[in-house]
């Protein structure tokens, strides 16, 4: 099946299908309540151990001290600050809004390109982080129905998560040695956040019994944490197989199956301001697409994508 011509076009699919998901499992995940310092602990938990088994599965070293402010940075602007506001944020939206606004971190991504200097400015790709700012004006300014006065803060509070994502992105494209392995990169990574979040967590009592592993919030977390690893593992295949350019198009399918997904599970309903925001968020990301050079392997969202 590897040298399928679809195949590509199987794991990105596939890839984007199971992160749009994790945006309907966040809100289940917050639904009791359960403080997002809870979350996101256990979610690095889980992750950690997940590539720890793959580390050790394909003979990669899980962690070298060497790296090790490699795996801070990381830690902190992939994993610990963004999923920590993205969990803060989580009850007061639904999934289709999580989805399009999380759906920015290319945008981002490539307007601090150009703002380091690693990308020329181009026209077309500024036109592009234009459109997608507008695509976030039309989740804003208009009443959404969410029920909450405070929406548009919340909105703006997983957007400031897509930036910290971009930062990242453009850190591991820029910033890291290419022989450094983007699983020993993830693992290293997430047990550097497991260091500080689990003794954090305690501290401050954030602590739930373990049969709260058990419960629709531990179950729901557990599933984010197994499907973006496999995502990233197929993302990260995909561009092995059919080049970075290809495998963007990952973006695309994350964004409509975050949608998709919220109606068919929650039958959210959306004003027509939201799918003038899709569709914008669309063209946004058509022209923003990278350059045919491999920029450390980008991905379209961070080392522990929702």
């Amino acid at each position: 099946m590897r040298h399928n011509p679809l195949f590509p076009y199987f794991l990105i699919v596939v890839a984007g299908l199971l992160w749009g998901i994790t945006f309907s499992f966040a809100l289940i995940a917050t639904a009791d309540g359960t403080h997002p310092m809870t979350l996101t602990t256990w979610q690095v938990l889980l992750t950690t151990f997940l590539f720890i088994v793959i580390c050790l599965v394909s003979k990669v070293p899980m962690f070298r001290v060497r790296n090790l402010q490699v795996y801070v940075l990381i830690a902190i602007l992939g994993i610990v600050a963004p999923d920590l506001l993205y969990y803060f944020a989580a009850p007061h939206l639904n999934a289709g809004i999580l989805s399009i606004t999380v759906s920015t971190v290319p945008l981002f991504t490539y307007a601090i390109m150009w703002a380091m200097r690693y990308e020329p400015i181009i026209l077309k790709r500024a036109f592009g982080i234009v459109l997608g700012m507008i695509a976030i004006l039309l989740l804003v300014l208009p009443d959404q129905g969410l029920g909450s006065e405070d929406a548009n803060y919340w909105t703006l509070l997983v957007v400031l998560c897509a930036v910290f994502y971009a930062i990242e992105n453009v850190y591991i494209a820029e910033g890291i040695n290419d022989e450094l392995d983007i699983r020993e990169l993830l693992c290293g990574s997430n047990i550097v956040a497991v260091v500080f979040m689990v003794p954090t967590t305690i501290s401050l009592g954030y602590t739930v019994p373990l049969a709260w592993v058990l419960s629709s919030a531990g179950l729901a977390i557990s599933a984010i944490a197994i499907f973006s690893t496999i995502a990233y593992i197929m993302f990260f295949y995909s561009i092995k197989t059919a080049g970075p350019v290809f495998a963007s198009q990952c973006a695309y399918v994350v964004t409509i199956s975050g949608v998709l997904w919220g109606i068919v599970i929650f039958a959210e309903v959306h004003t027509v301001w939201v799918w003038l925001s899709v569709a914008v968020m669309m063209a946004g990301l058509a022209l923003v697409s990278p350059s045919t050079r491999n920029h450390g392997e980008l991905s379209p969202y961070s080392a522990e994508s929702h």
